[in-house]
């Protein structure tokens, strides 16, 4: 006769557990709203200022930190800048699309990869050489290497979680973007001076240049061609992204085990979400309307994303840049370029 009300006990106290072991909304919620705020100025800002939008969005950020709120709002900021950040990261996926990466054939396959791995791999040197840690090196080498800000905020999701790892992702977006607009002002120039053609300058853009909206730029400044080409270049390069951020994964992992086989692990789930939606798109089974809203929310969450990190370090962290950063960065950001060129001149 008991044994209804032993139950409803047993219910009352499940429940009590389940309120208690809840995230606390309320702590959550400012952290939330800041990281959606920030996302939701940056894109439009960009269009007023012609600026690039993971930019102002560091500048949001680091607008929200100055104001003393970093520690109030830490909790919320946290989902932006780690799930928020590894779903943006996975969506990028479906932006992959494989009937025009096939239009540069294989010549570009060989040449991305080529810039790819080499700019990880000379990026890596020159950070080390210069006295950055092994992960701020790579973070810094997939920016220069792949496709900006987008590769930074990647393979800081593959490096250990410290905020010194999360001031150099930062600052190295700010650093790339900073770089890719003196490359998109001074590549088409020096392209027509070395007798490159319309075809091969948008290749050499596309190779080089860190980020998308400067690759654009490049290209719309020459011709149709190169513009169309650049794009096609620059799309054979965030294929990478992937396999990339996986190899960067076992890098850090064999440096913090004293350089011991330890097996192949799974890659990351972001890494294997990316893959996935770019197979789906690669087949045909993404609908135009779902690619779209795939893009606009990858975009979202990655502004949102390095917005958060911004306002956890506040403007405090540009005082701490450090000029081995800088250099790493200009070293790589040539070296890719020479890397490039050679590569156009030899397939293009």
């Amino acid at each position: 006769m008991n044994a209804a009300p032993a139950r409803l006990n047993l219910v009352r106290l499940n429940l009590t557990r389940l309120v208690l072991t809840r995230p606390d909304l309320g702590r959550l919620l400012p952290g939330l709203l800041a990281g959606l705020a920030i996302a939701a100025m940056a894109r439009p800002l960009a269009q007023v200022l012609h600026a690039p939008a993971p930019l102002l969005a560091v500048v949001l950020g680091m607008a929200v930190g100055a104001l003393g709120l970093g520690t109030r709002l830490a909790a919320g900021l946290d989902v932006w800048a780690k799930p928020g950040l590894r779903l943006g990261v996975a969506m990028m996926g479906a932006q992959i699309t494989w009937s025009e990466f096939a239009l540069l054939g294989g010549p570009a396959i060989l040449a991305s990869g080529a810039v790819v791995l080499g700019g990880l791999a000379m990026g890596a040197a020159v950070g080390m050489a210069v006295g950055l840690p092994l992960a701020e090196a790579l973070i810094a080498a997939a920016a220069c290497s792949i496709c900006g800000a987008s590769a930074a905020l990647a393979a800081s999701q593959a490096a250990p979680a410290s905020p010194a790892n999360q001031r150099t992702t930062a600052l190295v977006i700010i650093g790339v973007n900073l770089l890719s607009t003196v490359a998109m002002l001074a590549y088409p120039p020096l392209a027509h001076a070395v007798g490159l053609t319309a075809h091969q300058a948008g290749v050499f853009f596309g190779l080089s240049i860190h980020d998308v909206a400067q690759v654009a730029g490049a290209g719309a400044s020459v011709s149709p061609e190169a513009a169309g080409a650049a794009a096609l270049a620059k799309l054979s390069r965030i294929v990478w992204l992937g396999p990339a951020v996986v190899l960067i994964g076992v890098l850090l992992t064999r440096s913090q085990d004293g350089g011991a086989r330890t097996g192949l692990k799974a890659p990351p789930l972001f890494v294997m979400g990316f893959a996935a939606l770019a197979a789906l798109r690669g087949f045909g089974l993404l609908p135009p309307p779902l690619v779209a809203t795939l893009a606009t929310a990858s975009s979202f969450l990655l502004l949102a994303g390095v917005g958060a990190i911004s306002a956890k370090l506040g403007p405090a962290a540009l005082m701490q840049v450090k000029p081995r950063l800088a250099a790493a960065l200009a070293l790589t950001t040539l070296a890719v370029a020479a890397l490039a060129y050679s590569l156009t001149r030899l397939f293009f």
